[in-house]
């Protein structure tokens, strides 16, 4: 018995969506500015200006 065409095509669609899911996120997390937030010990935030 062979499996159906859709079958077949939603499991190399499943098989390859997750690397390439991580390949995007590691993309971003390295080119993407996130502006990360950074809080004192009064936990306000700390807002440094960067010299640009």
């Amino acid at each position: 018995m062979q499996p159906d065409t859709p079958l077949w095509i939603a499991g190399i669609g499943i098989i390859l969506a997750v690397p390439l899911t991580f390949m995007v996120a590691n993309w971003v997390r390295k080119n993407v500015d996130h502006g990360e937030m950074r809080f004192g010990p009064d936990g306000k935030v700390i807002e440094d200006e960067e010299a640009n």
